[in-house]
């Protein structure tokens, strides 16, 4: 027989999986003349090819050093019988068990992913929720929010004194940096609609993801400013969380953050 494949797979190579651990050589021979070898059948939990936790169910002989077939299960008299007739080594239990060495790995592995998944949540929290907000925006993220409040601002073709006013308000606010009304013309200026989604993509790059949230909060604040969101704005923002990867949730969420800074800071 070979060994059959996934008991439960989540995916090709995630899931419960059946497979064979050598334990030692016999000298039981096997159809083809040859010694067969002694094997535990597992039952593998892994994830992305990575093996979890694995559990020794019973004995089998393979014919291929415990590789990939099995040639007949072997129980526990089957075992003893052969043990008594120096067919296997006597030391061996009748019944298969977890080693020591097997149950510490399969517990270190376990905490190591639930340690690396921790730290994912850690950072994640850390990213959203753990800058103080009392220190001005790093440079860099400042100079890109303020960039995507121009382009925003643009999308119906003009930005007007009143939009330049309420660009410089609204990045001072969330950037809690000096913004000049030149800065806002000469971006204005040298603006160009017609943008790639590699461009999206460079709006959010080396930003963390808290920054990320705030230029959209901001690029959200500008569109609804007039009342309604326009077509144009409405491409511009579903492009813009495109690309600097904002999942949906995180883009209603910025969203509603915009519409209660409507009712905090409403335009002039």
């Amino acid at each position: 027989a070979v060994l059959s494949g996934p008991v439960q797979a989540f995916s090709e190579d995630t899931g419960e999986f059946e497979g064979l651990e050598f334990v030692a050589q016999t000298r039981i021979p096997g159809p083809a003349g040859e010694n067969l070898s002694l094997c535990h059948r597992t039952d593998d939990f892994r994830i992305m090819g990575l093996t979890l936790v694995s559990n020794a169910l019973d004995y089998v002989l393979s014919p291929d050093g415990c590789t990939a077939q099995i040639t007949r299960n072997f129980s526990a008299a089957q075992l003893q019988t052969a043990q008594a007739l120096n067919l296997v080594d006597p030391a061996l239990p009748a019944v298969p068990k977890n080693s020591l060495e097997r149950n510490i790995l399969n517990s270190a592995l376990w905490v190591g992913l639930i340690l690396a998944v921790m730290a994912v949540i850690i950072r994640r929290t850390k990213s959203l929720m753990g800058r103080d907000l009392r220190r001005p925006m790093r440079k860099k993220a400042s100079d890109r929010l303020l960039t995507v409040l121009c382009y925003v601002s643009k999308c119906d073709g003009l930005v007007s004194s009143k939009d330049i006013a309420l660009i410089v308000a609204t990045a001072q606010r969330l950037t809690r940096r000096t913004v000049r009304s030149e800065q806002v013309v000469h971006i204005s200026d040298h603006i160009d609609l017609d943008l790639s989604m590699h461009d999206f993509v460079a709006f959010g790059r080396g930003l963390s993801d808290s920054e990320k949230d705030t230029m959209m909060r901001g690029a959200f604040y500008m569109a609804l400013a007039s009342g309604r969101i326009l077509p144009a704005e409405h491409a511009f923002l579903s492009d813009l969380a495109h690309g600097i990867g904002m999942p949906g949730e995180d883009f209603r969420r910025v969203m509603n953050q915009s519409l209660l800074d409507m009712d905090l800071y409403p335009p002039d």
